[in-house]
């Protein structure tokens, strides 16, 4: 049978718990680690089984408070 590949980008704009304009670095981690679990559970429930978790990388914490899930099926 064969597998089926995606991947899904997640960043702290996916978050319900978005950080506020004058929040600090640590707030930006923290909506993104919240996006995070929530793509997993989502993936999860769709019957995904995630192959890695890729950390963005970027010159600010705005681009680097994101992650690129590869899942199969």
């Amino acid at each position: 049978m064969a597998k089926q590949y995606a991947a899904f980008h997640v960043s702290w704009r996916d978050s319900k718990k978005r950080p506020i304009l004058f929040e600090g670095d640590e707030a930006l981690g923290r909506a993104a680690a919240d996006a995070l679990e929530l793509k997993l559970n989502e993936l999860a429930e769709e019957g995904w089984i995630i192959d890695k978790v890729i950390p963005a990388s970027g010159l600010t914490p705005r681009q680097s408070a994101a992650f690129t899930i590869i899942a199969f099926k």
